[in-house]
């Protein structure tokens, strides 16, 4: 029994022992030393739509000329009724190669709204609004008041069908809505309705005149458009680069009067 122990013995330790060897007897042993690289965030790009509400804005004109057209030399700077609207723009954001930028057509509502002021002409206070002659012609009217009735107010609003197109800007890659933004845009306004409003009391009680018709105002309007904003909210700007009414059919020295708008929008979407 021992003599067939001490062979097994002597078997195991020789298949434990390192023996040496030369370099040329090692097999090459393919190492891959490329490196794996860390998780990046790679951000996702998107075109993105936005609902632009402009629940404020004031309209002025200007006079590129040097004779004033009235009554729109006394158009209100600041006038609460026509403060407060529901102008909106609907929106499609579609990326510049994969940018910051990006191209953004779409269709919108607005309106123009000016209110008149009150005027004294020949020791009377007299209230300014727009009378359709002819057809061929708009006229300023003045209505006087008396002993029973006094007009208060006086306005007149068109209403646009609005296509858009803008360039947009945005400070945050892949969230268009949280950072800075700022757009430039051009705007081509389709006339939809015209009417002058007039408010007067009489005999104690409060009434309203509203006079709906064409007034000869030009049918369309083109404009170009600016705005900036932060998040969600932001100011923008408009200036109208047509006259106001139809040529030679407006009052006196209305064809160089020029529409601009300062107003303050909310992106909803």
């Amino acid at each position: 029994m021992k003599k067939k122990i001490f062979p097994l013995l002597l078997f195991f330790v020789a298949l434990h022992v390192v023996h040496p060897v030369s370099a040329d007897d090692v097999d090459p042993v393919v190492m891959d030393t490329q490196e794996i690289p860390a998780d990046t965030y790679v951000p996702l790009i998107e075109n993105y739509p936005s609902f632009m509400v402009e629940p404020l804005r004031m309209d002025y004109v200007y006079n590129l000329g040097s004779d004033q057209s009235k009554p729109f030399d006394k158009v209100r700077k600041f006038d609460w009724h026509s403060l407060l609207r529901g102008n909106v723009a609907l929106l499609y954001a579609i990326r510049i190669n994969q940018s910051r930028f990006a191209f953004c057509p779409g269709i919108g509502w607005s309106t123009l709204y000016y209110a008149f002021a009150l005027e004294h002409k020949d020791g009377k206070m007299t209230c300014p609004t727009l009378e359709r002659e002819s057809e061929s012609q708009t006229i300023d009217k003045y209505l006087e008041n008396d002993a029973d009735k006094k007009f208060i107010y006086s306005a007149f609003k068109i209403s646009f069908v609005d296509l858009l197109l803008r360039l947009r800007f945005n400070s945050v890659l892949d969230e268009p809505k949280a950072g800075f933004h700022a757009w430039l845009g051009v705007k081509l306004g389709i006339r939809r309705s015209a009417f002058t409003i007039v408010d007067y009391k009489e005999y104690g009680h409060t009434g309203a005149l509203k006079c709906k018709g064409d007034f000869n105002f030009k049918p369309w309007a083109f404009a170009v458009q600016a705005g900036v904003g932060y998040h969600r909210f932001g100011l923008v700007g408009g200036f109208h680069l047509t006259p106001l009414f139809r040529q030679n059919q407006g009052p006196p020295h209305s064809d160089s009067l020029r529409p601009f708008s300062f107003g303050i929008y909310i992106d909803l979407v």
